[in-house]
């Protein structure tokens, strides 16, 4: 038995090998659970998972306020997309336009690369759901666009708008 195996067996397993493996294992449930949802159920299952996902949102909104002491700014919704982008292992870059908007580019998007995979993008039933329900789990008024949608040559691009922009 070789001495990572030995480690593991007894629990000693490196903070970054455990986040690594959670953050695959998400992947690969939302991706499976998509996949299996629209293979059985269609759109009614697609819609069903975007719900949850939606819900799942508002509830991080709540939780990375309450843990980091966010406001209700465009900049505290913008940090928040960051923090969970930085969970999940995504690179993003934000680019403000405007004191009123911040666009975000994904030179890498670990769940796109997962979805790329199956053949079927699923960005619109997962990611736009939780991601959109962030941002207004942070302030109501803000709202999010798609500004570039996902295809199989890239990850999306959104915005995010606060006021009348």
């Amino acid at each position: 038995m070789g001495i990572m195996r030995k480690a593991a067996v007894k629990g000693l397993i490196p903070s970054g090998m455990k986040a690594r493996e959670l953050q695959n294992n998400l992947m690969r449930l939302m991706t499976t659970t998509a996949t299996v949802l629209d293979e059985k159920l269609g759109s009614s299952g697609l819609d069903a998972l975007s719900e949850v996902f939606r819900r799942l949102g508002a509830e991080d909104a709540k939780s990375l306020k309450d843990m980091l002491g966010l406001g209700e700014t465009l900049k505290d919704a913008l940090d928040a997309w960051l923090v969970i982008g930085n969970i999940m292992n995504a690179k993003i870059e934000p680019t403000w336009t405007s004191d009123s908007r911040v666009e975000t580019i994904h030179p890498y998007c670990p769940q796109y690369e997962f979805f790329k995979k199956t053949g079927k993008l699923y960005c619109d039933t997962v990611c736009i759901p939780y991601v959109q329900s962030v941002a207004e789990g942070i302030n109501a008024s803000i709202r999010m666009e798609v500004v570039k949608p996902a295809t199989m040559d890239h990850a999306c691009t959104k915005a995010l708008l606060m006021g009348n922009e």
